[in-house]
This record gives structure tokens, C-alpha cells and sequence, in this order.
């Protein structure tokens, strides 16, 4: 029995799809608000979903000194991919199988690590509150992170590899409609399932 050759990571079913214009992608992953990271030890997958900065060159994500994704990468797992994406109307047709979405991501295949120097660590800090908080300024709206902060805070840089972005937009005349779900986090906050941490502070 003859097996099929194994496919490039970066090479997507639906080429027509496919968008290897790095000046796409960076738009893309530079605007994202939220990306995911997939990583793999000892045969157990982890994923992890969280803000990120994108520098030009590699992805900086940041979470709190312990955890599991701490544990994966200090324990040996340097591979990871990660990926951004956003759907747009859905695309109705005349059978459900041909029915289909709007849609936009990119898929990045790198070596992860994790950060330990002091001025590139705060570098990463600084572009994600650059990136989420444009309109604030250090030293004005909010008190800079002292070396103590940046220090117990563990930042991770995937450096990037390769990468490959699909898209699938139609023109604004296209016979489509928007999602009908609403807002999962909205409906929470309508019926006051609001986030507290055990000591009653927000």
C-alpha cells in the first residue's frame, strides 16, 4: 500500500484560498486582538488562548510565572504554532453543503521560549500596552511596571519560521448575512454573572 506524500503544514486543501503576501499577514496579525497557541509534550496537546504583540519578526505572549504552559515549554517543547483569525457574514447556497463564512487568519510555525532577560522582557510589555493601550500614556495614566513586576511576570516569544494566511471575502453586493448570535460575554454581563476574585475585588 502506497502512502500519499505528506502535505506542507503551509500548504491549506483550498489553494484558492491561500495568501503568502507577507504585507497581509503582517497587517493581520498586527490588528488581531487575540490569538491562540498550540504547543505539544510527551504526546499530551496544550493550547493556549491569549492577548499577544506581534513585533514585525517574532510573537510575544504573556501569563502569570507558574502554569501549564510554563511547565510544557520548560519541560522541553520548543515547537508551537499559532494562529489569529476572524469570521465575517455567513454565505448562504442552494444546498447546506455548499454553504460557507467569510473569513480571515494566519497560521505561524515557530521555536518558542521563554523570555528571561530584564529590558527584553519589558520590551514585550511595553508593545502589548502599546498594542491594547494606545490612547494611555506611561507616566500619565498609569505608573510604569517596576523591575519587580516585569520580573515575576513570565513572557514567551515564538519566533517565526514559516507561516501561511487564508482568506475568503466577498464583495460588500454579496447575497450574505451577519452571524445571528449575539455577544456571549454581553448575555453574561446582562444577567450579572460578573467576575469577582475570592476576596470580593474585581
Amino acid at each position: 500500500m502506497t502512502s500519499k506524500p505528506r502535505r506542507s503544514p503551509t500548504q491549506p486543501r483550498r489553494k484558492d484560498r491561500r495568501l503568502e503576501d507577507d504585507v497581509w499577514m503582517d497587517r493581520f496579525l498586527a490588528r488581531a486582538g487575540f490569538g491562540h497557541l498550540a504547543v505539544c509534550h510527551e504526546g499530551e496537546p496544550h493550547l493556549h488562548s491569549n492577548l499577544f504583540w506581534y513585533d514585525g519578526e517574532s510573537i510575544w505572549i504573556h501569563t502569570a510565572p507558574v502554569g501549564r504552559l510554563r511547565e510544557v515549554v520548560d519541560a522541553g517543547a520548543t515547537r508551537a504554532c499559532f494562529t489569529v483569525a476572524e469570521h465575517g457574514r455567513l454565505l448562504p447556497s442552494y444546498t447546506p453543503l455548499e454553504f460557507s463564512t467569510e473569513y480571515a487568519s494566519v497560521l505561524v510555525y515557530g521555536s518558542l521560549e521563554v523570555v528571561h532577560d530584564l529590558t527584553t522582557k519589558r520590551q514585550a510589555l511595553e508593545g502589548l500596552m502599546a498594542k491594547y493601550a494606545p490612547h494611555l500614556v506611561p507616566g500619565v495614566d498609569y505608573t510604569p511596571m517596576p523591575d519587580k513586576d516585569v520580573a515575576r511576570t513570565a513572557v514567551f516569544r515564538l519566533t517565526r519560521t514559516a507561516r501561511v494566511g487564508k482568506h475568503n471575502v466577498k464583495p460588500e453586493d454579496y447575497p450574505a448575512y451577519s452571524y445571528p448570535g449575539e455577544s456571549f460575554i454581553d448575555a453574561e454581563r446582562a444577567a450579572g454573572r460578573i467576575t469577582v476574585k475570592p476576596g470580593g475585588g474585581d
